[in-house]
């Protein structure tokens, strides 16, 4: 079992109750990722559901999560006969932490036609690319390895492109298999795209993420690519596409976020 899968387990209390634990191990700064967040509260309605396999989360971040326990409490909505649906409270200290709605599935039973026009971008290969800077204030980052475009670790040393993308390859530091929960991390692991218009200055709180997954990913590292094109008054929508070590487009994700920086008067 991987660091990631231990990490995001959870146990059953009743029928509509699970625990888990945040471990400060995936946070950024003081909180927990929100894309880890989000798996481990995923693990606890796949237990719910009788599909075992996230097929469309969304989480919304109602307040600030703190490393520690987690009460997962469940609703089923939906049960059919190809997928399910239900909802996730993540509850800490009595109060809502995070509003999760997600609908499963079984992978390995689903056929169907296949089409894809959304392009691999051009990037740098695994070898080529650079491994980006460990913060001491944001663990997440030990636990995955991150190999960036060059220009993006420039905008990570302060000098940004203007681009607003950001294009890179991950997987986990201790070689952990990435399984569909691990895709729900790395849908918000890469630094923020922002940061390659105004740098690593600020905060970046997200206020929603939702994640589609339409492949179980191939063993290696992802590729990825996360783009802003639009902030309005501080307000940011970022959109990620995730590619396996096969090139199959595995996993989509947007999710909304406010852009907390001092200056160029935002």
């Amino acid at each position: 079992m991987s660091k990631f899968e231990r990490d995001t387990q959870v146990r059953r209390i009743d029928e509509r109750t699970w625990e888990g634990e945040f471990s400060p191990d995936w946070s950024i700064g003081q909180a927990p990722n929100g894309g880890y967040a989000m798996a481990l509260g995923a693990r606890a309605l796949a237990a719910a559901l009788p599909h075992p396999d996230p097929m469309t989360v969304t989480a919304y971040y109602v307040a600030r999560p703190a490393s520690g326990a987690v009460r997962c409490e469940v609703e089923v909505l939906r049960v059919g006969k190809g997928t399910s649906t239900g909802m996730v409270r993540m509850l800490q200290g009595g109060e809502t932490m995070i509003q999760l709605i997600g609908t499963y599935t079984g992978f390995d039973q689903v056929r169907g036609v296949n089409h894809c026009a959304i392009p691999i971008p051009e990037m740098p290969g695994f070898a080529d690319s650079v491994d980006t800077p460990v913060a001491d204030n944001v663990p997440l980052r030990k636990q995955l390895i991150q190999r960036m475009a060059p220009a993006n670790v420039k905008a990570l040393d302060g000098t940004p492109d203007g681009s607003g993308c950001w294009l890179g390859w991950t997987e986990f530091a201790d070689g952990g298999t990435i399984d569909l929960f691990g895709l729900l991390l790395f849908a918000d692991a890469m630094p923020p795209p922002a940061f390659a218009l105004y740098g690593p200055e600020g905060w970046v709180p997200t206020l929603d993420l939702s994640v589609q997954i339409h492949a179980r990913p191939a063993p290696g590292p992802l590729r990825c690519k996360f783009e802003t094109s639009l902030i309005t008054e501080g307000t940011l929508d970022e959109d990620g596409w995730l590619w396996d070590s096969q090139g199959k487009l595995v996993a989509l994700a947007r999710q909304t976020a406010k852009l907390r920086v001092k200056s160029r008067g935002i």
